[in-house]
């Protein structure tokens, strides 16, 4: 009986120790309660419910040049680590090794006219934004000395080309929206880029077809460039390869549906005043 007894209690003290180390290990290294990863996904989206496109901004994606403010410690906006030729998230603060790059897919592209003033007057901020059937440009006139194409009042219009991205991680699957522009010199990289996603092909079983843009991986690096004006630090792109990840994919048509319903906010880029080394409006 004494042997009995002494079994039961050795049993109960196991019972409690175990007990304890499953409350230990949920408990966190203050002791509190560790969340329930579970409990994140019943509660997922919770506390947005009331925002809009006006509350949101598309992160951009910016090649850094030496001129740049985030790369100037004496500048409120740099960045810790900021260099020129990196690439900048404007909104997480991320930077990424330029040359080395980073892979993107793209999902949507939207053309427009940006109404600016004069460099060195007015706001960094556009004066208008016209769709690309806007025929705004038929009453500009192009000034040969800057190259621009300016209105009566002063101000000039600049073509952009907007292009919609997911920032891609293939090892982690992981995807970020983001938004690149081109503008002046920046202009012939775009075209480019889209004419590569429309010579891409995809074989099925009718045969050879262009596949939706947001189907391939392009790799996003930074270059240098000059002309006769100055010398800045400019994109290349060259595609990767096919999408694998149906997730990844599911989300860029999702974007691109976005995007093509006006559900999402963006600004331009705001007007950089041209350095002394560039005479030429940052081409981006």
């Amino acid at each position: 009986m004494a042997e009995k007894n002494t079994q039961s209690s050795r049993s109960t003290a196991d019972d409690g120790a175990n007990k304890k180390e499953a409350v230990a290990k949920t408990n966190g290294p203050t002791g509190a309660l560790v969340l329930d990863q579970a409990q994140l996904e019943k509660d997922a989206g919770a506390g947005l419910s009331n925002v809009t496109k006006d509350d949101l901004t598309i992160p951009r994606l910016k090649a850094l040049m030496a001129t740049s403010p985030e790369v100037l410690k004496s500048k409120p906006q740099y960045v810790e680590g900021a260099q020129p030729g990196m690439i900048l998230n404007t909104v997480t603060q991320e930077v990424y090794d330029g040359d080395k790059g980073i892979l993107v897919i793209p999902c949507s592209f939207v053309s427009n006219f940006v109404e600016w003033s004069p460099l060195g007057e007015g706001s960094n901020a556009p004066i208008n934004i016209y769709s690309s059937k806007s025929d705004i440009l038929s009453k500009t006139t192009r000034d040969p000395r800057t190259n621009r194409d300016m209105l009566e009042s002063g101000n000039y219009i600049e073509r952009n080309a907007n292009h919609f991205v997911l920032i891609y991680d293939e090892e982690t699957s992981s995807s970020q929206p983001a938004l690149l522009t081109f503008k002046s010199t920046g202009l012939k990289t775009s075209r480019k880029w889209v004419s590569l996603m429309m010579s891409a092909t995809v074989k099925g079983s009718k045969g050879s077809f262009t596949p939706p843009s947001f189907a391939l991986t392009y790799r996003l690096k930074t270059t240098q460039e000059s002309n006769d004006k100055g010398s800045w630090v400019a994109w290349a792109i060259s595609r990767e390869s096919q999408l694998k990840d149906a997730g990844v994919y599911q989300q860029a048509r999702e974007f691109k549906d976005k995007v093509g319903k006006d559900e999402l906010k963006f600004a331009q880029p705001p007007k950089e005043v041209p350095s002394q080394s560039n005479k030429e409006e940052t081409p981006f």
